[in-house]
Protein backbone atom coordinates (compact mmCIF):
# COMPACT_ATOMS: atom_id res chain seq x y z
CA UNK A 1 0.00 0.00 0.00
CA UNK A 2 1.30 3.27 -1.19
CA UNK A 3 2.17 5.83 1.63
CA UNK A 4 1.31 9.63 1.55
CA UNK A 5 3.64 11.48 3.00
CA UNK A 6 3.82 15.56 4.09
CA UNK A 7 3.08 17.96 6.70
CA UNK A 8 -0.16 18.41 6.11
CA UNK A 9 -2.49 18.09 2.46
CA UNK A 10 -1.86 18.18 -0.11
CA UNK A 11 -0.06 14.78 1.08
CA UNK A 12 1.80 12.87 -2.15
CA UNK A 13 4.29 10.05 -2.14
CA UNK A 14 7.20 12.05 -2.01
CA UNK A 15 5.99 14.73 0.26
CA UNK A 16 6.89 17.36 -1.84
CA UNK A 17 3.60 18.34 -2.34
CA UNK A 18 3.00 19.63 0.77
CA UNK A 19 1.83 23.23 1.22
CA UNK A 20 3.74 23.62 4.33
CA UNK A 21 7.07 22.56 5.15
CA UNK A 22 7.87 20.16 7.93
CA UNK A 23 9.07 22.20 11.12
CA UNK A 24 11.05 23.56 12.94
CA UNK A 25 10.69 26.77 11.32
CA UNK A 26 13.41 29.17 11.81
CA UNK A 27 11.32 32.76 11.57
CA UNK A 28 12.54 36.30 12.08
CA UNK A 29 10.40 39.89 11.80
CA UNK A 30 11.74 43.38 11.02
CA UNK A 31 8.29 45.01 12.68
CA UNK A 32 7.31 48.00 14.14
CA UNK A 33 4.38 47.69 17.07
CA UNK A 34 2.24 49.92 19.04
CA UNK A 35 0.81 48.62 22.63
CA UNK A 36 -2.48 50.16 23.30
CA UNK A 37 -5.39 49.69 25.63
CA UNK A 38 -8.50 49.04 24.82
CA UNK A 39 -11.39 48.32 26.28
CA UNK A 40 -12.01 45.71 28.63
CA UNK A 41 -15.00 44.53 28.23
CA UNK A 42 -15.31 44.37 24.94
CA UNK A 43 -11.78 42.94 24.60
CA UNK A 44 -12.78 39.73 26.52
CA UNK A 45 -15.07 38.84 24.13
CA UNK A 46 -12.32 37.76 21.71
CA UNK A 47 -10.17 35.60 24.53
CA UNK A 48 -11.17 31.82 24.03
CA UNK A 49 -12.10 29.66 27.12
CA UNK A 50 -9.31 29.67 29.69
CA UNK A 51 -7.65 32.87 29.25
CA UNK A 52 -7.60 36.41 30.67
CA UNK A 53 -7.56 39.39 29.66
CA UNK A 54 -4.23 41.69 30.93
CA UNK A 55 -5.36 43.46 33.96
CA UNK A 56 -4.41 46.57 31.97
CA UNK A 57 -6.42 45.74 28.97
CA UNK A 58 -3.35 45.73 26.54
CA UNK A 59 -3.65 45.19 23.04
CA UNK A 60 -1.19 45.08 19.93
CA UNK A 61 -1.14 45.94 16.60
CA UNK A 62 2.03 44.63 14.78
CA UNK A 63 3.58 44.92 11.02
CA UNK A 64 6.27 43.19 9.82
CA UNK A 65 8.43 41.74 7.09
CA UNK A 66 9.27 38.32 7.48
CA UNK A 67 11.61 35.65 6.57
CA UNK A 68 10.97 31.50 6.98
CA UNK A 69 13.27 28.67 6.85
CA UNK A 70 12.61 25.56 7.46
CA UNK A 71 15.01 22.69 8.76
CA UNK A 72 13.75 20.61 6.03
CA UNK A 73 14.54 22.68 3.62
CA UNK A 74 18.00 24.52 4.86
CA UNK A 75 18.85 26.32 1.48
CA UNK A 76 15.30 27.60 0.58
CA UNK A 77 15.91 31.60 0.97
CA UNK A 78 18.94 31.31 -1.38
CA UNK A 79 17.50 28.87 -4.06
CA UNK A 80 13.77 30.09 -3.63
CA UNK A 81 13.63 32.98 -1.84
CA UNK A 82 10.22 33.71 -2.91
CA UNK A 83 9.43 30.18 -0.75
CA UNK A 84 10.92 31.93 2.68
CA UNK A 85 9.87 35.92 2.68
CA UNK A 86 6.59 37.22 3.64
CA UNK A 87 4.43 40.14 4.89
CA UNK A 88 2.32 39.85 8.32
CA UNK A 89 0.24 41.80 10.26
CA UNK A 90 -1.26 41.24 13.44
CA UNK A 91 -4.29 42.56 16.04
CA UNK A 92 -3.82 40.72 19.27
CA UNK A 93 -4.17 41.02 23.18
CA UNK A 94 -1.94 39.91 26.39
CA UNK A 95 -3.13 37.84 28.36
CA UNK A 96 -2.77 35.01 30.73
CA UNK A 97 -2.99 31.34 31.97
CA UNK A 98 -3.14 30.30 35.19
CA UNK A 99 -1.53 33.64 36.08
CA UNK A 100 1.51 32.97 32.80
CA UNK A 101 1.46 35.72 30.96
CA UNK A 102 1.76 35.54 26.96
CA UNK A 103 0.14 37.00 23.66
CA UNK A 104 -2.92 35.85 21.90
CA UNK A 105 -3.28 36.95 18.20
CA UNK A 106 -7.01 37.26 17.41
CA UNK A 107 -5.95 38.20 14.06
CA UNK A 108 -3.35 37.64 12.03
CA UNK A 109 -2.64 38.65 7.85
CA UNK A 110 -0.30 37.24 6.13
CA UNK A 111 0.55 37.77 1.89
CA UNK A 112 1.45 33.85 1.36
CA UNK A 113 -0.83 30.58 1.26
CA UNK A 114 1.48 28.46 3.25
CA UNK A 115 1.74 30.62 6.20
CA UNK A 116 -2.38 30.73 5.97
CA UNK A 117 -2.48 27.09 6.60
CA UNK A 118 0.49 26.46 9.02
CA UNK A 119 -1.15 29.04 11.06
CA UNK A 120 -4.49 27.19 11.11
CA UNK A 121 -2.30 23.89 11.57
CA UNK A 122 -0.89 25.67 14.75
CA UNK A 123 -4.01 28.06 15.99
CA UNK A 124 -2.87 30.54 14.42
CA UNK A 125 -6.05 32.64 12.98
CA UNK A 126 -4.46 33.68 9.86
CA UNK A 127 -5.98 35.21 6.53
CA UNK A 128 -4.20 36.13 3.91
CA UNK A 129 -3.92 40.18 3.29
CA UNK A 130 -2.10 42.91 1.32
CA UNK A 131 0.15 43.99 3.82
CA UNK A 132 3.05 46.94 3.74
CA UNK A 133 4.97 48.22 5.99
CA UNK A 134 7.59 51.37 5.48
CA UNK A 135 10.97 50.61 4.27
CA UNK A 136 14.00 53.08 5.18
CA UNK A 137 17.23 52.47 2.64
CA UNK A 138 19.97 54.83 4.26
CA UNK A 139 21.41 55.34 0.64
CA UNK A 140 17.84 56.81 -0.41
CA UNK A 141 18.54 60.77 -0.37
CA UNK A 142 14.87 61.06 1.34
CA UNK A 143 15.59 59.04 4.09
CA UNK A 144 19.03 58.84 5.16
CA UNK A 145 20.25 57.11 8.39
CA UNK A 146 17.79 55.36 10.68
CA UNK A 147 17.35 57.43 13.77
CA UNK A 148 15.26 59.78 16.19
CA UNK A 149 12.59 61.42 14.21
CA UNK A 150 12.29 58.56 11.48
CA UNK A 151 8.93 57.62 10.70
CA UNK A 152 7.64 54.14 9.59
CA UNK A 153 3.81 52.84 8.63
CA UNK A 154 2.61 49.69 8.74
CA UNK A 155 -0.59 48.98 6.30
CA UNK A 156 -3.41 46.00 6.28
CA UNK A 157 -5.83 45.56 3.46
CA UNK A 158 -8.36 42.52 2.25
CA UNK A 159 -10.70 42.53 -0.09
CA UNK A 160 -9.37 45.93 -1.14
CA UNK A 161 -10.11 47.93 1.87
CA UNK A 162 -7.78 49.07 4.85
CA UNK A 163 -8.00 47.22 7.79
CA UNK A 164 -5.77 48.69 10.45
CA UNK A 165 -2.26 51.27 10.47
CA UNK A 166 0.24 51.43 13.04
CA UNK A 167 2.42 54.33 13.00
CA UNK A 168 5.48 54.69 14.83
CA UNK A 169 8.21 57.71 14.89
CA UNK A 170 11.51 56.85 16.45
CA UNK A 171 13.00 58.90 19.60
CA UNK A 172 15.49 56.56 21.12
CA UNK A 173 17.71 53.23 20.64
CA UNK A 174 17.20 51.24 23.14
CA UNK A 175 18.95 47.52 24.50
CA UNK A 176 18.58 44.36 22.83
CA UNK A 177 15.65 42.49 24.70
CA UNK A 178 14.33 45.40 26.12
CA UNK A 179 10.85 45.18 23.84
CA UNK A 180 8.24 43.93 25.98
CA UNK A 181 7.78 40.03 25.29
CA UNK A 182 5.92 38.56 27.62
CA UNK A 183 7.79 36.00 28.46
CA UNK A 184 7.81 35.15 24.61
CA UNK A 185 4.53 32.60 24.72
CA UNK A 186 2.41 32.63 22.87
CA UNK A 187 -1.03 31.25 22.93
CA UNK A 188 -2.80 30.07 20.12
CA UNK A 189 -6.69 28.23 19.36
CA UNK A 190 -7.44 25.60 17.02
CA UNK A 191 -11.03 25.23 15.68
CA UNK A 192 -11.47 22.42 13.44
CA UNK A 193 -14.97 22.09 12.59
CA UNK A 194 -16.05 18.83 11.42
CA UNK A 195 -17.41 17.48 7.84
CA UNK A 196 -19.99 15.18 9.17
CA UNK A 197 -22.87 15.31 12.42
CA UNK A 198 -21.51 12.03 13.11
CA UNK A 199 -17.79 13.57 13.91
CA UNK A 200 -17.87 16.89 16.75
CA UNK A 201 -16.38 20.00 16.39
CA UNK A 202 -12.56 20.38 18.30
CA UNK A 203 -11.74 23.07 19.86
CA UNK A 204 -7.77 23.58 21.77
CA UNK A 205 -6.27 26.08 23.46
CA UNK A 206 -2.20 25.81 23.50
CA UNK A 207 0.17 27.42 24.45
CA UNK A 208 3.56 27.52 22.51
CA UNK A 209 6.96 28.74 23.85
CA UNK A 210 8.90 30.00 20.94
CA UNK A 211 12.33 28.69 20.93
CA UNK A 212 15.59 30.54 20.63
CA UNK A 213 13.87 33.98 20.55
CA UNK A 214 16.44 37.16 20.61
CA UNK A 215 15.65 40.85 19.84
CA UNK A 216 18.08 43.19 18.15
CA UNK A 217 18.41 46.64 16.69
CA UNK A 218 15.48 47.90 18.88
CA UNK A 219 14.05 51.34 19.05
CA UNK A 220 11.40 52.99 21.25
CA UNK A 221 9.00 55.49 20.07
CA UNK A 222 5.43 57.42 19.77
CA UNK A 223 3.00 55.74 18.11
CA UNK A 224 -0.39 55.89 16.42
CA UNK A 225 -3.23 52.83 15.58
CA UNK A 226 -6.04 53.20 13.33
CA UNK A 227 -8.44 50.62 13.33
CA UNK A 228 -11.33 50.54 10.32
CA UNK A 229 -14.21 48.63 11.37
CA UNK A 230 -16.72 48.84 8.33
CA UNK A 231 -15.02 46.09 6.37
CA UNK A 232 -16.62 43.23 5.21
CA UNK A 233 -15.61 39.37 6.91
CA UNK A 234 -14.44 41.29 9.98
CA UNK A 235 -15.40 41.59 13.57
CA UNK A 236 -12.76 44.73 15.09
CA UNK A 237 -14.94 46.91 17.49
CA UNK A 238 -13.39 45.13 20.32
CA UNK A 239 -9.98 46.53 19.27
CA UNK A 240 -10.38 50.51 19.08
CA UNK A 241 -7.70 52.16 20.71
CA UNK A 242 -8.36 53.74 23.79
CA UNK A 243 -5.05 55.23 24.63
CA UNK A 244 -1.52 54.29 22.85
CA UNK A 245 0.87 53.03 25.76
CA UNK A 246 4.64 52.32 23.90
CA UNK A 247 5.73 51.72 20.24
CA UNK A 248 9.03 49.95 19.02
CA UNK A 249 10.56 49.38 16.25
CA UNK A 250 12.74 45.86 15.72
CA UNK A 251 14.27 42.64 14.62
CA UNK A 252 13.39 39.46 16.44
CA UNK A 253 14.01 35.64 15.48
CA UNK A 254 12.84 32.65 16.64
CA UNK A 255 12.29 29.36 16.10
CA UNK A 256 8.53 27.39 15.61
CA UNK A 257 8.66 24.10 16.50
CA UNK A 258 5.57 21.56 16.45
CA UNK A 259 5.80 21.28 19.99
CA UNK A 260 2.46 22.56 21.82
CA UNK A 261 1.55 21.99 24.77
CA UNK A 262 -1.91 21.22 24.81
CA UNK A 263 -4.21 23.11 27.67
CA UNK A 264 -7.42 22.33 27.64
CA UNK A 265 -9.44 20.97 24.45
CA UNK A 266 -13.62 20.65 24.12
CA UNK A 267 -15.41 18.96 21.85
CA UNK A 268 -18.85 20.29 20.53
Amino acid sequence: MATLRGFGNPLSPSGRAALVDDPPHHISADAIQVIYRVDPDKARAYLPDGLDLHPDALAYAYVADMVKVSDSHPDQAWTEPQWSQYQEGILGLYCTYQGQPGRFSAYIYVSEDWSVVFGHFMGFAKKQGVIHKTKIQPANPAFGPIGPGSRMRGTVDRFGRRIFNVDIQLTEKIDDDAVPSHGHRVYTYRHIPSPSPQVPDQRQLFALDLDRATTIDAWKGTGGVEIFTDVINEDLDGFQPLEIVEAYSFQRGWTTKAGATLLREDHR
